[in-house]
């Protein structure tokens, strides 16, 4: 399996847009946390479906 920069970049994005939302939730803009966090979440379910997709359609080339 190799993973592109894209999956790469997801994954990355993700996890900052966490880390910014935490760290405005825990400085008092809880709201713009929250929206951080989520769109940091939502990232991470892309980039590990893309992984899921990449790690299928490896198994599959493997066979041939």
């Amino acid at each position: 399996m190799v993973m592109d920069g894209g999956v790469i970049a997801l994954a990355m994005g993700g996890l900052i847009n966490f880390g910014v939302g935490a760290y405005f939730s825990a400085t008092g803009e809880v709201n713009m946390g929250i929206v951080f966090m989520a769109i940091g979440l939502a990232l991470q379910v892309l980039s590990l479906a893309r992984i899921k997709k990449l790690k299928k359609k490896g198994s599959i080339d493997a066979g041939r």
